[in-house]
């Protein structure tokens, strides 16, 4: 299985898809990037999240083809992108020859990336951390750079993150350029909050959210 997910990694017509998004965005002044880097990163963090919680390779590398693929759609705008990444993936994987043992788990976690955060399906709770929590400064764009809230991430460096004894880990790195309450009154910074929580909350973790290794103090007065 791990096969698919490198055929799908390495598939050309999706790298150039990825690169129409790109230029769709430029063009049309999105805040953030949904492109193939932001896409691949989202595949490693999947792939660390679920290797930490001892799930099988195979369940690893089609969580993986999700992250893949759950933006294609955004070669059309932000708006209702889920849905049409959804649309898209179904008919690529048929037209691929690919096979997976939980294609439905897969194409709902991309029909449902965006708000699906109460459900049991540990790929899309996955898909859903991982695409809110990568807030590094390579996703905001040049229009986003001007956005209140969102021109605060581009301050973000990195973002680390371990799960072990039952607590999960997550270390945002920024700049001390940042202006935190700012990043606080964000309406998306709720968003990755509520990943972090309902993920935890699913996988019986207890979420240890951190600021350039302080407690990120927004976190626990929003839970």
């Amino acid at each position: 299985m791990a096969n698919y997910f490198k055929k799908v990694l390495n598939d050309k017509s999706l790298v150039e898809r990825y690169r129409q998004v790109h230029e769709y965005e430029v063009a049309h002044g999105g805040h953030a990037h949904h492109d193939y880097n932001h896409v691949v990163n989202v595949a490693t963090y999947c792939e660390k999240i679920l290797k930490s919680l001892n799930f099988d390779d195979e369940f690893v590398s089609e969580a993986k083809i999700a992250a893949l693929l759950h933006d294609t759609g955004a070669l059309q705008g932000k708006e209702n992108h889920a849905q049409r990444s959804f649309e898209f993936a179904k008919k690529y994987l048929k037209e691929n020859n690919i096979h997976l043992k939980n294609e439905n788990l897969v194409l709902e976690a991309i029909k449902n990336h965006s708000d699906g955060f109460e459900t049991d399906n540990i790929i899309q709770l996955v898909l859903i951390l991982a695409d809110k929590i990568d807030l590094k400064k390579s996703r905001v764009s040049d229009a986003g750079k001007q956005v209140e809230g969102m021109r605060q991430c581009q301050y973000i460096d990195d973002i680390q993150f371990e799960i072990s004894d039952g607590n999960f880990m997550i270390n945002f790195v920024c700049d001390k350029k940042m202006n935190l309450e700012e990043l606080n009154n964000y309406y998306f910074t709720k968003k990755v909050f509520k990943a972090i929580q309902f993920f935890s909350n699913k996988l019986s973790l207890t979420p240890k959210v951190c600021i350039n290794n302080n407690p990120w103090e927004e976190f626990y007065s929003a839970n």
